[in-house]
C-alpha cells in the first residue's frame, strides 16, 4: 500500500488473533502509543509519533492512526505491533511524494 509523505492517515491491521490458538479474534485490546513501533527505510524502530493508540473496527482488526511525522520518510515504512496475549501483527507501506 502506498502512502502519501507527509499525510496523516488512519490505516487498518490485523487481524490481532489469540496467541494460544492463534484463531479467535482479539477484540478488546488496549493499543497504545507505545505499543505502535515504526521502521523508516530499514533504520530503527521507533514508537509512533501520534499520542492515540489503536481503536477496534471489527473481527480483530484496529485503525491504527499516523501523523505527518510518521509518514515524513519517503520510502519503506513497517508498522509493527506486538500486543500481549495476541500475535504480532506487521505491515509495510511505500511513502512516496505526496504529488504522486
Amino acid at each position: 500500500m502506498w502512502l502519501k509523505q507527509s499525510t496523516a492517515v488512519t490505516i487498518k491491521m490485523g487481524p490481532f488473533v489469540d496467541a494460544t490458538d492463534g484463531v479467535t479474534a482479539e477484540t478488546a485490546l488496549t493499543i497504545s502509543q507505545a505499543d505502535i513501533r515504526l521502521t523508516k527505510n530499514g533504520g530503527a524502530y521507533a514508537q509512533t509519533n501520534n499520542a492515540a493508540g489503536a481503536t477496534h473496527d471489527e473481527k480483530g482488526n484496529y485503525g491504527v492512526p499516523l501523523d505527518t511525522t510518521d509518514t515524513g520518510t519517503l520510502g519503506t515504512l513497517r508498522v509493527h505491533i506486538h500486543e500481549s496475549g495476541a500475535l504480532p501483527v506487521w505491515q509495510d507501506f511505500m511513502v512516496v511524494p505526496a504529488n504522486v
